[in-house]
């Protein structure tokens, strides 16, 4: 049996009388049919002292997303599967709703006679964390403005602005640009994959890879895949811009010359690419489960990742002043602002340094 194919009844019976809290993670989010759907997921250590995880629902949510509708909800939940007098601790996203969740929650346990404080029993996910600092990295200190302009004008199929709000954003946007326009057509991409074949033979994939919005990961998977095949995509851009590939009609060949990457763009780019290449690490490391991305390793992923940026930062003002640095100089400092806030929120509960302590691989440092 996995950790998720537990029955109700089976729920019900393991999360009786457990000498420990029960543990909560909770997100909301729209599906591909535009439903809202509240997903919650319980943590708890079995009598044997084994770590367990299940789905305790996954249901449709009605109303405004607040955090007063959130904890209704969750407490529904709590009661259906009679635990609400053994709640531990939350790990959540960054946004303030569940602030407000976590205070209704807590209005509830104490009307039950049960103390709760909901600063120190919220925990903070790391990963949401590491998302917002690379994004605001990426996209400035406003990544959530970009991407509803960027909704707005694709749901009004505005083409040509969606082109120029992309190119506002630099190097990044403009390979954006010339992803989006070989992504449109097959005899595109088949052209395209044919020159990386042909000036690659030795690269194993010879398709680009689309940015993914909400999540950076995309962004940095699509930095890769464009700096392996350089020449191949440099030549095929040309080409598309002084031949009008297929005596296509449509204004993007043009406009598509205001996005061709200048020596100065790739070198920003590939600046980018290893700047982020610690965050990916940790990334990829805190989605480890049982073994990997424990409370433990909290502390360490920040200070890294804090020393990172300010090592690349020293690097890039000992450097003379060009573009290149004073971007990148820029963008370090919004996403170390922004992982700084979210630093100083650990002080808020201390149980990140009891898992320091009580974790045998780190008593000794």
């Amino acid at each position: 049996m996995t950790i998720y194919e537990f029955s109700k009844l089976q729920i019900v019976t393991a999360l009786e009388d457990l000498p420990t809290g029960i543990h909560f993670s909770f997100d909301l989010w729209t599906s591909t049919n535009h439903r809202a759907l509240l997903g919650i997921v319980a943590h708890w250590v079995s009598l044997e002292g084994v770590l367990k995880n299940t789905v305790l629902g996954l249901r449709r949510f009605r109303g405004r997303h607040t955090g007063e509708n959130q904890a209704e909800s969750f407490w529904a939940i709590a009661q259906e599967f009679k635990i609400e007098g053994n709640i531990g601790y939350f790990t959540l996203d960054n946004a303030t709703n569940n602030d407000t969740a976590m205070r209704c929650i807590a209005a509830k346990l104490q009307a039950m006679g049960i103390q709760f404080d909901p600063i120190k029993r919220r925990l903070r996910s790391l990963g949401h964390i590491i998302n917002l600092v690379v994004k605001a990295f990426l996209w400035g200190d406003d990544p959530e403005t970009f991407e509803r302009e960027t909704d707005t004008l694709r749901s009004m199929d505005d083409e040509e602005a969606e082109l120029q709000l992309w190119r506002k954003q630099g190097p990044l946007g403009k390979l954006h640009n010339i992803i989006v326009w070989i992504g449109r057509s097959p005899q595109r991409r088949d052209k395209f994959e044919d020159k990386v074949r042909q000036l690659h033979p030795e690269s194993t994939s010879a398709a680009l890879v689309h940015g993914n919005e909400p999540r950076w990961g995309g962004d940095y998977d699509e930095l890769v895949r464009a700096l392996l095949p350089r020449e191949a995509l440099e030549a095929f851009v040309s080409t598309a811009i002084r031949h009008n590939l297929h005596g296509e009609r449509n204004s993007l060949p043009n406009a598509l010359k205001h996005d061709e990457l200048s020596p100065e763009d790739w070198v920003i780019l590939t600046e980018i690419m290893q700047f982020l290449q610690p965050f990916r690490k940790w990334q990829l490391m805190l989605q480890g489960y049982q073994t990997q991305g424990a409370l433990y390793d909290v502390f360490p992923a920040m200070d890294e990742l804090l020393l990172h940026m300010e090592d690349r930062k020293a690097a890039y003002t000992a450097l003379q002043s060009d573009e290149v640095t004073r971007r990148m100089i820029t963008s370090i400092n919004t996403a170390w602002v922004l992982l700084d806030k979210y630093y100083k929120t650990v002080d808020e509960t201390s149980v990140y340094y009891s898992a320091i302590a009580l974790g045998p691989e780190h008593r000794e440092k």
